[in-house]
């Protein structure tokens, strides 16, 4: 498909982009910004400590990425329509049974299910859905498909807050689940509608190309040096900004903010999140994701800074502000950087590998400020160290990039 303006693209292709953005909307729940809304509840009716939680929700997300290593490659072979059917079908399942934990272990095996559903397969396949179908408008379609996860971020929150105000937690997944089912699952086929860019010419076709053709397999991703020191972006992206926002209730306690005035903030993270994904999706297409994803953690590692100093309220907007432009930033330029270093024919099993990655960081976030806030680590020093943690990341990526250059 040949580049055009962004108004032709978007009115010719609204279908597909807004199946990825109702992919990405309802991997809402799977993401730490909704189940760490519950953490407080949970952490005590099942009596658990910020390490004790921490660990679990660890574990679940760990499990989770190992599935992702096995699974993701699918996306690559199966039709589209009845893969992401089946998958939106499991995201709602997970979603309603969330309400029956009743316990640590069942906590456990709930945060596993819901975390690989959302986090793991929508998010996977509506990325890798508009970064194999389209080339020229790659960052735009990204771009578009992500803002069904910026509008998540902007009424989750609140509306959840607002919630749990009125009602038991386990009246709310339920709630969530229901109306998962009836805005989504009905439209999906007459979304998709024949989505040749996307389903290709099958399995068959994939066994023929190689990384010569500009098409590498994972194989050939993961002897290539250069992946290593680029996944230290996702890494440091996803680690830090899900173990704050794991811990958020915590958070800010220390700081001393109000729980409303954090949740209206998340509004301001979803807006700056949105404002970052429609200049990163132009930027992308105009200069290529090689120049912009080492530089896109720099947004966070100015958050993290203030995060460490200050302590008015209007911090706290600033901050959130500052990670909602540098996580759209980062989301966009490494799913397009992945397309534009290794091909897009084996675009869902190199993305698997790289969804790991980002899991994994994930994963590593929670327990680590966990056991920093039982320990009471200062939350100055913990922001510091993770500030320098994400400098380390951007120096690494840009010393890969410099070799990738064709």
């Amino acid at each position: 498909m040949k580049s055009n303006s962004t108004f032709k693209f978007v009115s010719q292709q609204w279908r597909f982009l807004l199946f990825g953005a109702l992919l990405t909307f309802w991997s809402s729940p799977g993401q730490t910004f909704v189940i760490s809304l519950f953490g407080e509840h949970l952490r005590t009716d099942f009596d658990l400590t910020h390490g004790e939680f921490g660990t679990i929700y660890t574990i679940a997300t760990l499990i989770s990425a190992a599935l992702l290593w096995k699974t993701g490659p699918l996306v690559d072979h199966l039709p589209l329509r009845k893969f992401a059917t089946l998958m939106v079908l499991l995201m709602v399942i997970a979603i309603g049974v969330f309400a029956g934990i009743q316990g640590p272990v069942t906590l456990l095996f709930a945060i596993l299910f819901v975390r690989f559903m959302g986090q793991g397969m929508l998010n996977h396949i509506a990325i890798t859905a508009m970064a194999r179908r389209y080339e020229a408008e790659r960052g735009r379609a990204i771009s578009c498909a992500g803002l069904g996860f910026i509008i998540g971020e902007s009424i989750f929150p609140p509306v959840i807050v607002l919630a749990l105000g009125f009602y038991d937690w386990r009246l709310i997944w339920p709630a969530m689940a229901l109306l998962a089912a009836i805005t989504f699952l009905p439209f999906i086929k007459r979304l998709i509608g024949q989505a040749e860019g996307q389903d290709g010419k099958g399995a068959a076709a994939l066994e023929n190309t190689t990384k010569e053709d500009g098409h590498w397999t994972r194989a050939d991703l993961l002897r290539d040096p250069r992946f290593y020191m680029l996944s230290l972006i996702p890494i440091a992206q996803s680690g830090i900004i899900t173990g704050l926002f794991f811990h958020q209730v915590h958070l800010i306690d220390l700081k001393g903010w109000s729980f409303n005035w954090w949740s209206i903030c998340f509004t301001i993270y979803a807006g700056f999140s949105l404002l970052g994904g429609l200049a990163s999706g132009f930027t992308i297409d105009r200069f290529s994701a090689r120049l912009i994803a080492p530089f896109s953690l720099l947004f966070m590692i100015a958050a993290l800074i203030l995060l460490a100093e200050g302590r008015q309220p209007i911090v706290a907007a600033v901050v959130m502000a500052l990670l909602g432009i540098g996580a759209s930033y980062t989301m966009l330029a490494m799913s397009s950087l992945w397309a534009e270093l290794y091909g897009t024919r084996h675009l869902g099993a190199i993305r698997s590998v790289a969804n790991v990655v980002m899991v994994f960081g994930s994963a590593l976030g929670p327990v680590i400020l966990g056991l920093a806030f039982d320990a009471e680590v200062p939350l100055k020093t913990i922001a510091f160290a993770a500030a320098a943690f994400a400098a380390v990341a951007v120096a690494c990526a840009m010393s890969a990039l410099k070799f990738s250059r064709n």
